[in-house]
């Protein structure tokens, strides 16, 4: 009767221990759950599961206490670490520590875990089949001359089915490899066997010592009884270089002494976890420039008579290509302007960051909504051909005295605004193209009374072209039900509606444009903001 191997699972995160679960439970394992590593010690005493993995940041006992808990009563039990993007730090001393290896979240591919899995499996195979070799061999030398003969056969095919390198040395010489070792090595037996393991080696190592004099101090460690386990470089024949795992063991066989070097090739795992610093490094930077991106933008709206504002920006990704802004001018004049440069790229947010420096060193009562278009649209149109991009804006004016809102389009998204009285949703559109497509281009100016009451939201087409996970959008027709039902409150409380509407229509599914909102409401004469 075959049986089921057994998993457990530690993660303070109920969703990912579900995900996790599934993925096991699909590839035939029973999974037990824990969400500390206090309750996985307790879970593991009482069930000895195959397999553990574990997240690193928990409340009461971390992912790395309960590694050095778990080693201490069961060193041979594979755990692997899960991480997230931030955690490389910890990743590597979790592994120091002794995790075998790790899986990144979020994990949405059940190949990604079974690759994992395998590569797991197969180093606590290798090793039960280590330690099987070792004891063998001590067996075999102490056994008649024909008992050895008989034996060969079985430890040699033991030997050379090993998937990590197995050297044994005399005198430091190297007296006996497996297939493994020349693999490993780049080279034939009769280039490996009676040399030493420091002719193979580079005259430094990565962290700057002497191979020669960290090779002689090891040895001479495993042969005075003290087993050595550590990483080292080695220079293939080739020219090229490959990293190991090395333990270092010394065997008494027939009262001679020799070393055992056991070699696990982990140049690709040290290159994952390069890549691994590398990829955190250009996340903390990507992270700056979203902060600086993030500065350009206004934290608040400025309070104006007779006016309740909200905004909001939320990226796709760190960077992106959304702009909104406000402008309170001499007269009574107040101006809000929103604008979305196609993608959400690294060069989307420069060309906005270009955007907002000219629109500041134009914006004034001398330049009306359609005008300030022409001059921005004339004055970035070389910018965004060579970048091969596109920018839409909207650029409305609103006369605080007589709630006149004067605007214009280029390609924008036309807002929507309530009508309090009528109950109904009016959209505001003008005629006028997209910015840098062509220059001299006009933009037509439309004007509308806002009454009190009325709510007015600027947006970016991120927001309704949302989708689920049946590919249907979040719509205009969402939108209005949405502003509509909260028409009484504040425009920050009608701001988190929405978004908690949109939560609830896109579930897990990310975001794939970024998300920028403007709202306005008009107060009657009795009620400031």
């Amino acid at each position: 009767m075959k049986i089921t191997p057994v998993a457990l699972i530690i993660d303070d995160e109920e969703l990912v221990r579900m995900v996790l679960k599934d993925m096991f439970q699909e590839v035939g394992y029973r999974v037990l759950e824990a969400a500390d590593g206090q309750e996985g010690l307790e879970v593991f005493s009482r069930e000895w599961p195959d397999i553990v993995l574990t997240d690193l940041n928990m409340p009461k006992m971390d992912g790395l206490t309960f590694i050095d808990h778990l080693k201490q009563i069961s060193p041979l039990t594979p755990v692997i670490v899960i991480s997230g993007t931030g955690n490389v730090n910890d990743v590597i001393e979790a592994i120091h520590v002794g995790a075998w290896d790790y899986i990144t979240k979020p994990l949405q591919k059940l190949e990604c875990l079974e690759i994992v899995l395998k590569r797991v499996l197969e180093r606590s195979r290798l090793i039960a089949e280590n330690n099987a070799y070792q004891e063998h061999l001590e067996e075999l030398v102490m056994q008649r001359t024909k008992e050895l003969r008989d034996s060969e056969v079985r430890f040699r095919t033991l030997f050379e089915s090993a998937n990590d390198a197995i050297v044994l040395l005399r005198n430091e010489r190297i007296i006996s490899c497996n297939r493994k070792s020349l693999e490993l090595l780049g080279c034939s037996e009769h280039e490996f066997v009676e040399q030493t393991l420091l002719s193979f080696s580079p005259l430094k190592q990565p962290d700057g010592g002497y191979s020669e004099e960290q090779l002689k101090e090891r040895m001479a460690k495993a042969m005075a009884g003290e087993p050595q386990s550590y990483e080292w470089q080695y220079s293939r024949h080739d020219g090229t270089f490959c990293d190991a795992e090395i333990s270092l063991n010394r065997l008494e066989l027939q009262e001679d002494l020799y070393l055992q070097a056991i070699m696990r090739d982990i140049t690709e795992r040290k290159k994952a976890a390069k890549a691994l610093l590398y990829n955190a490094r250009i996340n903390r930077e990507l992270e700056i420039a979203q902060e600086i991106q993030k500065s350009l933008l206004p934290a608040h709206p400025p309070e104006m008579p007779r006016l309740q504002m909200a905004c909001r920006w939320v990226p796709a990704t760190h960077v992106g290509g959304d702009y909104y802004d406000f402008f309170a001018l001499k007269e009574g004049f107040f101006d809000v302007v929103i604008a979305d440069v196609a993608g959400h790229s690294f060069g989307s947010a420069l060309m906005m960051a270009e955007a907002r420096s000219v629109l500041h060193a134009r914006v004034g009562p001398d330049y009306s909504p359609g005008k300030l278009l022409e001059a921005i649209n004339k004055l970035l149109y070389e910018d965004l051909s060579r970048a091969e991009l596109q920018m839409s804006m909207f650029y409305g004016r609103l006369d605080t005295q007589s709630r006149m809102f004067c605007y214009a389009n280029a390609g924008q998204s036309p807002p929507l605004l309530y009508r309090a009285r009528d109950r109904a949703f009016v959209e505001l559109d003008a005629d006028g193209m997209l910015m840098g497509i062509h220059t001299g281009v006009c933009f037509e100016e439309q004007s509308t009374r806002m009454e009190d009451g009325d709510i007015l939201l600027l947006y970016t087409d991120g927001l309704t072209d949302a989708e689920n996970a049946g590919k249907a959008f979040f719509g205009v027709n969402r939108l209005c039900e949405v502003i509509a039902s909260h028409r009484e409150q504040h425009p920050d409380e009608i701001m988190a509606a929405i978004f908690q509407q949109l939560a609830e229509f896109t579930g897990p599914k990310p975001i794939t444009d970024d998300l920028s909102l403007v709202i306005l409401k008009s107060l009657p004469l009795a009620q400031q903001s």
